[in-house]
């Protein structure tokens, strides 16, 4: 079950962590080996025993999400109110686990808020990159097997209500580009507001980009340097397409800590070829 449940959250790109009991000694409701597998929305697939315990391990596995740092905890079940190395948890089985929580490394995922033709040929680029991507829109006739045919999910709700129909974290980089102004500043207000996220762009003009802004401030919204608006890089042309890949830079060159820079080698100056293994041929 908790490698089922692992799976399903590896494919969507929702960070998680396995907890394994390594260690037991006298009575405890579960044994070494037994694992379990915890979200960063707090789900869980698998046991390591219930009551407190577990309650305990699925805080530290947020930790070690968040953190991305592995913990080893030993936990009393002797009815202890303080106590040494272990951690008391009030149980009376009378023994003692020693868990090993390892966070999962899941792959970065594009949450595209918006299902027209800007967000279809951005989620072509992702494909052609291995990019898991995501899509949401409040329109049923636009999320498509036949428009978004590699999608992870292809989420069908209202845009005042994200955090209900969609959940998303650290590994999510979220797009907005909807079919409206009110939208799209809708979008941005509650995205914002999710401290997880890496990444939050925009699509639209300076002047739409300052009105939102502006109506976000005068209800006190604080945006931060998550927020990407306008989005993608200057590349020149402006076509659906030529913003997908706009957008679709941006984003990749923010995932794996890249610059907006040229390879080539300044060779007409004198600068003397050197071989680098990240170079491109």
């Amino acid at each position: 079950m908790w490698l089922k449940s692992l799976n399903e959250w590896k494919n969507k790109g929702i960070p998680c962590a396995i907890v394994t009991i390594v260690k037991t000694e006298g009575s405890t409701p579960r044994q070494a080996g037994a694992k379990m597998a915890v979200s960063i929305n707090g789900d869980i697939g698998g046991s390591v025993g219930g009551g407190t315990v577990e309650y305990e391990c699925m805080k530290l596995a947020e930790e070690a999400i968040r953190e991305n740092k592995s913990i080893f905890k030993e936990f009393s079940l002797k009815g202890e109110t303080d106590g040494g190395s272990g951690l008391p948890c009030g149980g009376i089985c009378g023994g003692t686990v020693t868990v090993f929580i390892e966070p999962v490394s899941v792959k970065k995922e594009i949450v595209v808020f918006g299902a027209g033709h800007i967000a279809e040929k951005l989620s072509r680029i992702c494909t052609i990159l291995e990019i898991p991507y995501r899509v949401y829109d409040d329109r049923a006739e636009f999320l498509t097997e036949e428009r978004f045919p590699d999608a992870a999910e292809r989420v069908h709700g209202n845009f005042k209500e994200i955090k209900k129909n969609i959940k998303i974290g650290p590994a999510s980089y979220c797009v907005i580009m909807t079919y409206g102004h009110e939208h799209d500043e809708v979008c941005l207000e509650q995205l914002v507001k999710n401290k997880d996220l890496p990444y939050v762009g925009m699509i639209g003009s300076a002047k739409k980009v300052a009105i939102i802004v502006a109506n976000l401030r005068s209800r006190g919204v604080q945006l931060d340097e998550r927020v990407y608006s306008p989005i993608g890089l200057r590349i020149g042309r402006n076509l659906p397409q030529d913003i997908a890949l706009s957008v679709a830079s941006e984003i990749l060159l923010l995932m794996e800590g890249g610059a907006p820079e040229h390879f080539r080698l300044k060779w007409w100056a004198g600068e003397t070829p050197v071989m680098k293994e990240t170079a491109h041929v």
